[in-house]
């Protein structure tokens, strides 16, 4: 079958027009350095000062040099921000002030007047509709884009949501909050291993946020299974986080994924001797004697007794069920699973468990 050259031609122009959808920069694009630095020294030692006193949760020593360096680098963006966040923080004659200033801030050749008042808006139409109004006058502030896409994904519309965070990023590739919400965005809709980029980058930049990195290694751990890599990023989670329980829970899940079954209950097991409440350890020992160790019904003869123990501490020392899928296995997953343990070995013992009862099996 011929194939008309023309029609050809229109499948390449297609292709191409689909490679180049999405945000783009404009050529007549404002630099991103305009919006993150500030050439007056005074200026530049009043932001300093403040994001210390910031640092150590000082927001009232803050406040005075926010002022000043909001005034001296009135471009400044992340000092804007900062003024306002610690102003509502403080309440109270901080926050009128702060309100105040910014209403009556005059229009120029700048969108950070706009976006700043924007910020102050107070549903989130309103500010959706200050937002694509600076947008539609300077598609190049970053800023704006990234602001519409929270206020977007806050109203659950979280494809829109991520063209705006890459408008964000298109405009400044430096605008690293953008780069981890859009992770967020993308491990919400299912797309993990491109959520998994945006983290391995964002985390490359922003090595200390602490909170990306545990998000990061629960992607690849829990819905990717790179194990390998959880593992290295698990070593830095340890050292930032000594002792954390959720952190200890991850590395017991790794291990189990890892088919270390032994260590692995031995790890979950530590975290009952320090927390005996924490019941989801107990309930994944009780999966892994339940589901994973045994590969005959000698075997289940084997491991269903440390299973049932484990179950009981489960049903026994937790709550109603913090999620949904814990109620279920209080309500039905883990009575269906006792049921079968007693059809095969036969009634629980009358006894309280112990954490003795969910060791690994000395010939197992």
């Amino acid at each position: 079958m011929k194939v008309c050259p023309r029609r050809w031609w229109f499948v390449l122009l297609a292709l191409v027009a689909a490679c180049n959808t999405g945000p783009r920069r404009s050529d007549n694009a404002v630099d991103p350095l305009v919006y993150t630095r500030c050439q007056d020294p005074e200026g530049q030692a009043a932001w300093a000062r403040a994001q210390t006193a910031l640092a150590r949760g000082d927001d009232a020593a803050a406040m005075p040099d926010l002022v000043l360096a909001t005034v001296r680098c009135p471009d400044l963006v992340r000092a804007h921000l900062a003024r306002q966040d610690a102003a509502r923080r403080l309440g109270g004659a901080a926050l009128a002030a702060m309100v105040e200033f910014y209403v009556a801030l005059p229009p120029r050749n700048s969108p950070v007047p706009d976006y700043m008042k924007a910020r102050l808006a107070e549903t989130p139409y309103a500010q959706s509709n200050a937002l694509q109004a600076i947008v539609a006058k300077d598609p190049s502030f970053a800023w704006a884009h990234l602001s519409l896409a929270r206020v977007t994904r806050r109203q659950g519309r979280l494809l829109p949501a991520l063209e705006m965070y890459e408008a964000a990023l298109v405009n400044d590739s430096q605008l690293f909050e953008a780069r981890r919400e859009r992770a967020q965005v993308l491990a919400e809709l299912g797309r993990e291993a491109e959520a998994a980029i945006d983290y391995k980058t964002y985390l490359a930049a922003v090595p200390d946020d602490v909170a990306a990195l545990r998000d990061y290694v629960s992607l690849l751990l829990y819905r990717l299974t790179r194990i390998d890599e959880a593992n290295q990023l698990l070593v830095q989670l340890e050292a930032k986080l000594p002792g954390d329980l959720s952190v200890r829970m991850d590395r017991a899940a790794a291990l189990w994924r890892s088919k270390q079954l032994p260590e692995s209950v031995a790890a979950y097991l530590s975290i009952l001797e320090q927390s005996p409440t924490t019941v989801r350890a107990a309930f994944n020992i009780a999966l892994i004697y339940y589901e994973i160790a045994p590969t005959d019904e000698a075997a289940k003869r084997r491991y269903w007794p440390r299973a049932r123990a484990a179950f009981r501490w489960f049903l026994d020392v937790g709550g109603a069920g913090s999620d949904g899928h814990e109620q279920f296995e209080r309500m039905l997953g883990v009575p269906f699973r006792l049921d079968r343990i007693a059809e095969l070995i036969g009634p629980e013992p009358p006894r309280a468990v112990r954490l003795d009862d969910l060791r690994w099996p000395a010939n197992g």
